[in-house]
């Protein structure tokens, strides 16, 4: 019995030295903060990865070698927490439903591979920095870099990292989905626009393409307004490039032809300068809406034909209708607004201080919801027609009665023309407002428009003649 405790006292110390030493070898490190990011924590779980009751990341095989997250179709929004793996060096992020902007800050220093493929982005916020003098600053360092389509209408930060990152594994997707090597010639399918933007803008052609990369620097370029309106344009795919360059300067956008002739050329990025103070938007589609909210000086509009927009917002306008009667009225600078034609559109906010303008054109716009001209003093020419769902606010107070001077110099008084339909007249009670304004409203007979398509829809429009019965 004394030999077999001999023998079994050291046994047992062996093993237990064992079972300690084993313990020992298996203690679990977590990480030192926890992934706060409940999204991204469902998701790395699903992938195997394990956390404790405070969301401390275990870190295992898995989370020390994981280089790559494929993060694609997951949709998943908010990208915070990411450095919880420690030696994350690339994230995957196709196809998952970014719209407009994707802001790079988000992302952990430590990412320098990302993959946007299969998104609808146009604006990559957090990335580069442009100052007043030009100097350009990386924010975010990558040396891989997969862009969406949509990046090719991108003439800021993505442009900016172009020319100023050096060894980088930059693509982006053709319109069929496939990566190709990013460059910055742009096409301009159109022969007959090319061929104007060429002679007009020659400084930024490489070619028949417009290269994103060189800015605008001619002084006599860089004035000049997009304006081609030859009757034989059929698409006006390639203006935006000169409207989102930054050396442009110019203060009117133009895309209106003088034909008849209907198409739709679909822009889904338009963003407009703060220098542009006329607007005249015509066969142009713009699926993401139109981006005004740097145009303070705006004082000219005309929208026609734009299936796809849904809102237009000029609150922060500072010029239209808001620079004395005399010359929102009479001047060479007189402002006016006219939308036509636009099936989807909801919403438009006006200026709250505007009091005075030339003319306000709303036509054939079957779903807007409200117009508000409450705070208007006097409108020359008032044009609605086909708003079927539309509340109608009315000047509040009466109108008040001007004398002018025209720009050849003589003077002149000036009358407010009301023109519109009986159906809209009746369910706006417009009574009311002609009532109030007798003697200084006329009604108009026929509804005057800039549109070229108008031209066959006035045909068909039919004017009330209320003063027949008021």
């Amino acid at each position: 019995m004394r030999t077999i405790r001999k023998i079994a006292l050291p046994v047992m110390a062996f093993l237990v030295m064992g079972l300690a030493s084993c313990n020992k070898d298996e203690a679990i490190n977590y990480s030192t903060k926890s992934l706060k990011n409940t999204e991204l924590m469902d998701i790395l779980k699903k992938r195997g990865f394990a956390f404790d009751k405070d969301g401390k990341l275990e870190l295992n095989d898995l989370a020390e070698k994981t280089t790559t997250l494929d993060l694609s179709g997951t949709k998943l929004k908010d990208l915070s927490g990411l450095d919880i793996l420690p030696n994350l060096k690339e994230v995957k992020l196709s196809n998952n439903d970014y719209k407009l902007s994707f802001d790079f800050s988000q992302l952990p220093s430590q990412i320098t591979g990302v993959d946007l493929t299969g998104n609808e982005i146009y604006e990559f916020t957090g990335l580069t920095k442009e100052d007043e003098t030009g100097n350009i600053t990386i924010l975010h360092h990558l040396n891989k870099l997969y862009l969406p389509n949509s990046a090719k209408y991108n003439e800021d930060e993505i442009v900016n990292f172009f020319t100023t990152a050096k060894d980088v594994d930059m693509q982006m997707s053709d319109e069929k989905g496939t990566l190709q090597k990013y460059n910055t010639l742009r096409e301009v399918p159109d022969e007959v626009l090319r061929k104007g933007m060429k002679e007009v803008f020659p400084s930024i052609f490489t070619g028949d393409k417009v290269d994103i990369a060189k800015r605008i620097v001619n002084p006599e370029e860089a004035v000049m307004p997009t304006a081609f309106m030859e009757a034989d344009i059929n698409n006006f795919e390639g203006l935006q490039y000169i409207i989102h360059n930054k050396g442009w300067r110019g203060t009117t956008v133009v895309t209106y032809t003088e034909s008849e002739k209907e198409f739709t050329t679909s822009i889904p990025y338009l963003k407009i300068p703060k220098t542009v103070q006329g607007l005249i938007l015509t066969n142009v589609s713009t699926p993401n809406g139109i981006d005004i909210s740097a145009c303070t000086d705006l004082m000219k509009v005309s929208i026609n034909d734009n299936p796809s927009l849904k809102e237009l917002d000029f609150s922060m306008v500072k010029a239209w209708g808001q620079r004395g009667y005399q010359t929102e009225i009479a001047s060479e600078g007189m402002s006016y607004m006219e939308i036509v034609n636009c099936a989807n559109l909801e919403k438009i906010t006006l200026p709250k201080e505007a009091k005075h303008t030339s003319t306000l054109s709303f036509i054939a716009l079957p779903n807007l919801k409200e117009l508000n001209f409450a705070n208007f003093a006097f409108v020359p020419n008032m044009d609605l027609y086909d708003l079927p769902k539309c509340k109608i606010t009315y000047p509040t107070n009466k109108l008040e009665e001007h004398t002018v001077t025209m720009p050849n110099g003589t003077t002149e008084k000036k009358e407010a023309i009301f023109t519109i339909s009986k159906e809209l007249f009746d369910a706006t009670n417009a009574k009311e407002y002609v009532m109030k304004n007798k003697g200084t409203l006329r009604s108009g007979t026929s509804f005057s428009c800039m549109n070229s398509v108008l031209g066959k829809m006035a045909r068909k429009m039919k004017a009330y003649d209320w003063s027949k019965d008021y």
